[in-house]
């Protein structure tokens, strides 16, 4: 049901990319952006391949199939974005959506800074000692 369910929202959203009116490229401004090439296939198996390119280099590669997970059996995805931002920086977007969740790899996403070594040494004592982790509580709940 599950598999259905998101092939229909897929269904969906890419009849409302199709529909959408089309206009030749003139001056090559945003809002003349056309589809220039277009892939789409959905299966009777679940699977399905959405791709495009648009006139102003967006780029869209899609993909999924069904995977069996304990007992559902879910439709995964995986693809990749790109496009020119404002600035003129080549932005890259690469993701899966699976079992695990939704994780997204991107050149224009920002990173965790380092751990300071203070607390990382902080977080592998307190990993070396979980009989200290007892919140102030002495075995018998008597403080002292």
């Amino acid at each position: 049901m599950y598999t259905i369910k998101v092939l229909v929202a897929v269904v969906l959203c890419t009849t409302g990319t199709l529909s959408a009116p089309q206009r030749p490229p003139s001056s090559g401004s945003e809002k003349d952006a056309v589809i220039t090439s277009q892939q789409l296939e959905v299966n009777f198996d679940g699977s399905y391949v959405n791709n495009f390119e648009t006139s102003n280099g967006i780029s869209h590669q899609e993909s999924g199939q069904p995977k069996q997970v304990d007992n559902e059996t879910p439709v995964v995805s995986q693809g990749s974005d790109s496009y020119t931002a404002p600035d003129g920086q080549q932005v890259s977007i690469s993701y899966v959506a699976d079992e695990n969740g939704f994780q997204v790899q991107g050149s224009h996403i920002p990173t965790a800074p380092p751990i300071p070594p203070e607390i990382q040494r902080a977080l592998e004592w307190n990993a070396a000692h979980p009989e200290e982790d007892d919140g102030g509580q002495r075995p018998g709940g008597v403080r002292g």
